[in-house]
């Protein structure tokens, strides 16, 4: 079903845009004003590119994507990578343009480089917290791939050494990043398209077995915590260093849902097993779950690894529309908005485009360029699907936000406080799957000590 039409405009034309149309639309537009706050940012340090020297440690295949975003941002210089597989290293090396000398197969060899301000953590989850917290005493500032950490104990561990050190922390959902997404949590908290919000649904559905071959190449330990080369390879698979789906797919969505509802979960029930991939794992397969959020409102998630229909999105459902976000396989933010039918017309839709959807419903495409050729000054909507001509995406936004909270003590976008409540969210309902109940989410889990 082909529900968005491209168009490509600016990141800075799109800011402009926003902050204009939301005067015309009543809008308080809070987002629009600090986004070309960082907007500001990102142009000086096109201009300045003043230096910030990083290291990565654990540049598997996200941490290899990571740093290749994380380079395009001007004065950003990668100048030490640490891996025990051999053929990540190597891989991390030609991305950066390494010597042997800057290539370690420890990482406290990279910690003690005085040269570097800040490292990207991307090491299987249950070291996140270990390594983060030692790059934090090291004092250096720290991006961590998502989930923030394997226990919540830990999470809560990492906020405190960010507070204690003052060092940024910041975590992988790149989402806070994305201005398709900060542009819909304003139409749904600021204009509110779809009335008041009772539900939300939301899946990531993929048809493949989540396993990898094992690679060849040398291994330079860590053997002892891993056991073998297959658990260190396929650790997502068993629940000793994994939290599975809910963890590596469904975190991406709840921080969308706590962010969007400015709630978190108080309640949550699920369930999950594996059902189709009988080969080894202790991992779910499947899980589908239902949070009860602090506002009443409710949310269904559910994961499959064995069919693909519907991708992956986020829908919030409100007594005036239904607003649909989600994030294409290319990582280009689309959405679209569906009307009730008793909901009255909004005062900027005759400028809008529609398109019918497969169910046969029609919907708003939400698209910011639309209403630019109008020269009406009526912004009606947050598809943007290249924010700059160099096709910045979420992904590489929120390394210039790194860099700019790190040079400038802009606002971390997902810091350890938010960071924190997504992963509080997931691990009970790992836990509430787990147990087969219902399991009650005690609110001081979610407060930072």
């Amino acid at each position: 079903m082909n529900r968005f039409r491209i168009n490509v405009m600016s990141r800075r034309e799109f800011l402009q845009e926003s902050a204009m149309s939301a005067a015309a639309l009543g809008l308080t537009s809070t987002w629009a004003d600090s986004a070309l706050a960082s907007d500001s940012s990102i142009v000086a340090a096109d201009r300045k590119a003043e230096p910030l020297k990083i290291g990565i440690i654990g540049p598997g295949s996200q941490g290899q994507f990571d740093l290749r975003k994380a380079i395009r941002v001007p004065g950003v210089d990668c100048v030490a990578a640490c891996d025990i597989f051999e053929p990540n290293l190597n891989s991390a090396k030609k991305i950066a343009h390494l010597h042997d000398d800057s290539a370690y197969d420890d990482y406290r060899r990279l910690l003690d480089r005085k040269d570097i301000q800040a490292v990207m953590v991307t090491v299987p989850l249950p070291l996140h917290a270990k390594i983060a917290i030692d790059a934090m005493n090291a004092g250096k500032h720290v991006f961590c791939e998502k989930l923030m950490a394997y226990t919540i104990s830990d999470c809560h561990k990492m906020a405190q050494t960010a507070k204690r050190t003052g060092k940024v922390l910041q975590i992988g959902h790149q989402r806070s990043s994305s201005i398709g997404y900060n542009h819909a949590y304003e139409l749904l908290n600021q204009k509110q398209v779809c009335g008041r919000v009772t539900h939300v649904r939301a899946q990531w559905n993929r048809n493949g077995a989540w396993r990898r071959s094992i690679p060849e190449g040398k291994i330079t330990g860590g053997l002892d915590f891993w056991g073998d080369q297959e658990h260190l390879t396929n650790w997502r698979l068993y629940k000793r260093t994994s939290q599975g789906l809910m963890a590596e797919l469904g975190s991406h969505q709840v921080q969308v849902v706590n962010w969007f509802l400015n709630a978190v979960p108080v309640s949550v029930v699920g369930m999950g097993d594996v059902q189709y991939w009988k080969d080894g794992r202790d991992v779910w397969d499947n899980v589908q779950v239902i949070y009860e959020y602090s506002n009443g409102v409710k949310m269904t998630y559910q994961s499959l690894t064995t069919n693909q229909f519907d991708g992956f999105q986020e829908q919030f459902m409100g007594d005036k529309g239904t607003l649909v976000t989600t994030v294409g396989a290319d990582s280009y933010d689309k959405g679209l908005l569906y009307r009730e039918p008793k909901a009255e017309t909004l005062d900027w839709e005759k400028y809008t485009e529609k398109e019918k959807g497969a169910d046969g419903k029609m919907g708003i495409i939400l698209n910011a360029s639309a209403t630019k050729k109008l020269n009406t000054g009526a912004k009606v909507g947050g598809e943007i699907l290249s924010t700059s001509g160099d096709n910045k995406d979420g992904y590489d936004l929120e390394f210039y936000n790194w860099a700019a909270s790190i040079r400038e003590g802009k606002r971390v976008f997902c810091g350890p406080e938010e960071a924190l409540k997504t992963a509080v969210a997931i691990i009970k309902a790992n836990e509430a799957i787990q147990r087969q109940t219902r399991v009650v989410i005690p609110e001081e889990l979610y407060k930072l000590s």
